[in-house]
C-alpha cells in the first residue's frame, strides 16, 4: 500500500462531517438562504449520507483496534471514540 493514501484517506474521511454538518445545518435555515434553502429531501439526504460518513469512520477505527489485542488500547479508542461523536453531535 502507498503510505501516502494510508494517511490520506482515514485524514479526510474523519475531517468530512465536521464540512458536511455546518453546510447542511447553514443551507437548510430559510433566514440564511431564503428560496434556496434545503427541503426535506435534502436535509434527510445529507443527515443519511453523514450518518454513513460517520458509520465508516467508526467501523475502521474498531477493526483496526480489534486487530491489536490490547485492553488498554480499547478503552482509549471508546474514550475517543465518544469524543469524536460528541463533537460531530455538537456540530
Amino acid at each position: 500500500r502507498e503510505p501516502f493514501l494510508l494517511l490520506l484517506v482515514p485524514s479526510c474521511l474523519s475531517q468530512l462531517p465536521f464540512a458536511l454538518i455546518p453546510v447542511l445545518t447553514f443551507t437548510s435555515l430559510p433566514t440564511v438562504m431564503h428560496d434556496f434553502a434545503n427541503g426535506l429531501f435534502w436535509k434527510v439526504a445529507g443527515g443519511l449520507l453523514i450518518l454513513l460518513i460517520c458509520s465508516i469512520n467508526m467501523f475502521f477505527v474498531v477493526d483496526y483496534v480489534r486487530s491489536l489485542h490490547n485492553l488498554g488500547l480499547y478503552i482509549g479508542a471508546a474514550l475517543l471514540s465518544v469524543v469524536y461523536l460528541s463533537f460531530v453531535a455538537y456540530l
